[in-house]
């Protein structure tokens, strides 16, 4: 399969579906349907089953209960599943049976956030190319998701980290979103979360644009990740925050710490080939 993007998958690395919970209530329900056959046949011995009601009864539960538990397999059949590849994740849509790739390189916005009212350990992401396209979301309903997500974060971080620093060297704004504290609390019940509303900014060589603030990249000395608040904070020589955010508020937060620590040692050791064709 080769997209519109002109990116092909490459390598099958895994596929994230079912849980093992579904694993585990497909093998009870093949160990009592073969528990459901076996038992009424050895305890007759090549007689008549007729001549042992109790065991064929307990035969037909057993049986029932296996096809119940089959038919409850069936219906929990993840609405999408999700194949790893090298070069970036392939949407499986069970119902429709259609796929959609979307490559890492193009991957312009990872959003990592909590669900339910535990604090904690991340435990969802949701991924999508650009501001007009739907989200994909990976939830701990899917196989193995916790892997996934940390193969999400760096396949992007790979793939798309090397064509953002050369859009910058060439001058180029760089799209990043973000969205507010309380947008952040109201994912952590998806039953009733809004749809997501972010805003977006602007990184490019020469600095950090925001609606009605630009911060030029040689105000900042240092990217500050915080402690275990969560806070992200841009700082200027003195150690005073130019603009700070929480990690989990801003998309694709590990490509942006990247980029922008690589912007700030380009200019404190005057390293070439960083320009920008846009003055503030």
């Amino acid at each position: 399969m080769v997209p519109a993007s002109g990116i092909a998958p490459g390598r099958l690395v895994s596929r994230h579906g079912r849980t093992r919970s579904h694993a585990f209530i497909l093998a009870l329900a093949g160990v009592l349907l073969a528990l459901g056959i076996a038992v009424p046949l050895a305890i007759a011995d090549g007689g008549s089953l007729a001549a042992h009601p109790i065991a064929t009864i307990i035969a037909a539960v057993l049986c029932v209960a296996g096809l119940g538990l089959a038919v409850a397999w069936k219906a929990m059949e993840p609405k999408t599943v999700l194949e790893l590849h090298d070069r970036g994740i392939v949407v499986v849509h069970t119902r429709t049976k259609s796929e959609d790739f979307v490559p890492f390189a193009v991957m312009g916005d990872l959003y990592l956030y909590r669900t339910g009212q535990q604090s904690g350990h991340v435990n969802a992401l949701a991924f999508r190319r650009d501001a007009q396209s739907p989200w994909v979301h990976v939830h701990d309903t899917l196989g193995d998701a916790f892997r996934l997500r940390g193969a999400i974060i760096e396949g992007q971080l790979r793939e798309r980290g090397p064509l953002t620093l050369r859009a910058l060297e060439a001058g180029e704004g760089v799209v990043f979103h973000t969205v507010s504290d309380e947008e952040r609390h109201a994912r952590r019940d998806v039953r009733t979360a809004p749809a997501i509303s972010a805003r977006a900014f602007y990184l490019s060589p020469l600095g950090v644009e925001f609606e009605g603030l630009t911060i030029p990249i040689s105000d900042i000395a240092s990217v500050d990740e915080g402690t275990s608040s969560g806070s992200l904070r841009l700082l200027d020589e003195r150690g005073n925050t130019l603009w700070g955010v929480h990690y989990l508020s801003l998309f694709s937060a590990d490509l942006f710490i990247v980029l922008m620590r690589t912007l700030i040692e380009a200019r404190q050791y005057g390293l070439g080939g960083v320009t920008s064709n846009k003055p503030y």
